[in-house]
């Protein structure tokens, strides 16, 4: 940063890979942003399209835009190290893939700014090929915009049951991810569920707004939509990694907070139970099942999950797990 010029109110932190379909439809929101006191941060996680070579270009034509090129690691990696030379004063992050209003940042700094903020968040819409072209709105619940903790907006949207666990549509405090070490959890594909869960848990003043300026695209064969068994596989193996790292979390917070993160780890028990019931191979799924039982997973998931219609889901893996212990004995002899 030269000593001449004062940092940024804001850095935008945009990780990508393989994302050269959707940015043009990205840059264009951000050229045309009505708020101007930001700097963009890229990062090209190992692109193998033209990704980093449309982003180098754009660079060079723009001011305060960074590119930085880096071997695939992930999205939470390619996050942190945008984060970790970040100079504004908020970080906002964006998916490559999606889109938003010119008055996106505009509205999230106003907020922030306005009550003195750790976190501002906004509304925003599901789309397909083009933004406006579904009225299906993220956020479907109207909530207060007036300001409160992290832990009260936490609760309210868990008891609503739209407690919704992503970085976007969130303008946080750099110094406070600093201050609280907050960084995102490398390897899995949820990992905005534990970050999200900490921010909130760590923020003392948060405020939202319905104003709907993120538009985030349902992107066919995308990690989170990949129907593949590979793909299944790897959404699993990412919900078992939150929970545990939910439970870890819980076992060193105040009872408030520790019960906060168990009823989230046991709404996302439920999603890995109904994944794991669905999952077309029943080879992986007496597998799966079997090694949960093993380390106890299960158990805990069982005595801790709110399980109620979701009984015959919780009593299904157990029974793939005694099929697959029978069978290992069966192996021995």
């Amino acid at each position: 940063m030269s000593p001449f010029r004062p940092a940024p109110a804001v850095t935008v932190v945009i990780p990508a890979f393989n994302a050269e379909p959707w940015l043009p439809t990205l840059l264009d929101g951000l050229d045309r942003q009505i708020f101007r006191n930001f700097e963009t941060i890229f990062v090209d996680d190992g692109s193998t399209d033209g990704t980093g070579a449309l982003l180098d270009t754009y660079a060079a034509s723009r001011d305060r835009v960074n590119v930085l090129h880096q071997p695939n690691r992930g999205l939470s990696a390619a996050r942190n190290t945008a984060v970790d030379v970040a100079a504004g004063e908020f970080v906002v992050f964006i998916d490559a893939d999606d889109a938003i209003s010119p008055s996106h940042l505009s509205d999230l700094f106003s907020l922030a700014t306005s009550f003195d903020l750790d976190v501002s968040m906004c509304n925003g819409w599901r789309f397909h090929e083009m933004p406006g072209d579904t009225n299906q709105p993220l956020v479907t619940i109207p909530y207060p915009e007036g300001v409160m903790s992290g832990v009260e907006w936490f609760e309210m949207t868990l008891n609503a049951g739209e407690w919704w666990g992503i970085a976007w549509m969130t303008m946080v405090r750099r110094g406070f991810l600093q201050r609280h070490a907050i960084r995102f959890m490398d390897g899995i594909v949820h990992e905005d569920v534990p970050w999200t869960a900490t921010v909130q848990s760590k923020a003392e003043r948060v405020a939202y707004t319905p104003k709907q300026s993120y538009y985030y695209r349902q992107t066919p064969g995308s990690i989170l939509n990949n129907k593949s068994l590979s793909g299944k596989l790897r959404r699993i193996e990412s919900y078992i990694a939150v929970i545990e790292e939910l439970w870890r979390m819980a076992d060193s917070e105040t009872t408030r907070i520790a019960e906060l993160f168990q009823r989230l780890a046991a709404f996302q028990g439920r999603i890995l139970l109904t994944l794991l019931v669905e999952l077309g191979s029943l080879r992986r799924r007496i597998a799966i099942s079997r090694e949960l039982r093993k380390c106890g997973f299960l158990a805990r998931l069982f005595r801790e999950a709110e399980i109620g219609r979701h009984r015959k889901r919780i009593a299904r893996a157990y029974w793939f797990a005694w099929i697959g212990a029978v069978a290992g004995l069966r192996n021995k002899h």
